[in-house]
């Protein structure tokens, strides 16, 4: 979401000076265009202590609009200023573990992207294409070093650094990511009754918007959406849908992929079912016995991607549907 205007350009130069006056000589401040997920480019700013060869980045694309105020950019350099603090003063994080693959292989996972909007991204990574996904693989930040959750995405290079081929880094990440991102299906009459109360919590303690990291957000508005618009238009009675995520709620559609889980949650139901790609972190199951298409259904999914789910987050457009008789995934449209 880099911003290319002379305001964003400018705001971006106010905040780099109030840093650079608060830091001192002892830092280097600058800004970067990152790309991220799905083509999107991001404007991080780092402050890189003399001495240290790790350093965070904090992106300031979410904080900008057009009548920003001078007050306004020095509060947000103040509380930048608090951040890059916060993370000296915790030591940043120990990537120790990261230089060889006997140690890093422990914590390699996997996640699903959309391989069409990251064609530039998968030349630069190691990746395995599910029909028009991708499997690409990182690294988990152990989350008492940040006190968030944090990754590292695996490019070619660390696998020249590691002297492994993709045969091993996938067999690694598949082994490993049920353990470290435990799959959890709930129906959506659950997520939204925790939803509500949670939003009542709020309310009652006085808190108002929402916190949250760069990784591991829900989509909230997306499952919202969703129930709300298919209800409305394609069935009178309810509509039975599941959420299929990880504990974490991050990079959850990967769990689609794990082992047996949608056999087991077929067996259970005893049908099949569509899965509808509700962003990188979740997808949405809904049984195959309902009064739905998919052409309906894709539509749907389109519409509610377009206007409801950011774009960084957003995972495909198309309806997949899992065959009981075949223990498969099929890629419908």
């Amino acid at each position: 979401m880099n911003h290319m205007s002379v305001k964003f350009t400018s705001y971006t130069q106010d905040i780099l000076e109030n840093l650079k006056e608060k830091l001192g000589d002892d830092y280097t401040v600058f800004s970067k265009n990152i790309r991220k997920n799905n083509g999107i480019i991001c404007t991080g700013i780092i402050a890189k202590k003399a001495g240290q060869n790790v350093s965070p980045v904090i992106y300031i694309d979410n904080l900008f609009r057009e009548n920003i105020t001078e007050p306004e950019i020095k509060e947000i350099s103040n509380a930048l200023y608090d951040d890059f603090m916060r993370a000296e003063k915790e030591k940043l994080i120990d990537l120790s573990d990261f230089s060889t693959f006997e140690r890093a292989g422990e914590r390699l996972a996997f996640k699903l992207i959309s391989a069409e909007k990251n064609s530039e991204l998968l030349q630069k990574v190691p990746h395995k294409r599910f029909y028009n996904l991708a499997i690409v693989f990182y690294y988990t930040v152990p989350e008492q070093m940040l006190g968030v959750n944090a990754t590292i995405l695996i490019k070619n290079s660390h696998m020249r650094q590691w002297g492994i081929r993709i045969k091993e880094l996938y067999e690694t990440a598949f082994a490993n990511t049920p353990a470290l991102l435990p799959g959890v299906v709930d129906s959506m009459e659950t997520i939204m009754r925790d939803m509500l109360e949670e939003e009542y919590k709020e309310e009652k303690s006085g808190k108002s918007g929402k916190e949250g990291t760069e990784f591991g957000l829900y989509d909230e508005d997306w499952v919202k959406s969703l129930k709300a618009e298919m209800e409305n238009d394609l069935y009178e009675q309810k509509l039975p849908m599941y959420v299929l995520t990880n504990r974490q709620k991050m990079y959850g559609a990967a769990c689609m992929l794990y082992p047996g889980l949608l056999r087991d949650f077929a067996a259970k139901m005893k049908q099949d079912f569509y899965i509808l790609p509700s962003s990188v972190h979740e997808v949405i199951l809904v049984p195959a016995c309902v009064d739905a298409t998919g052409e309906s259904l894709k539509e749907i999914v389109t519409d509610i991607n377009r206007t409801q789910v950011p774009d960084g987050e957003v995972l495909s457009d198309s309806v997949y549907y899992y065959s009981r008789n075949r223990d498969k995934i099929l890629w419908l449209l």
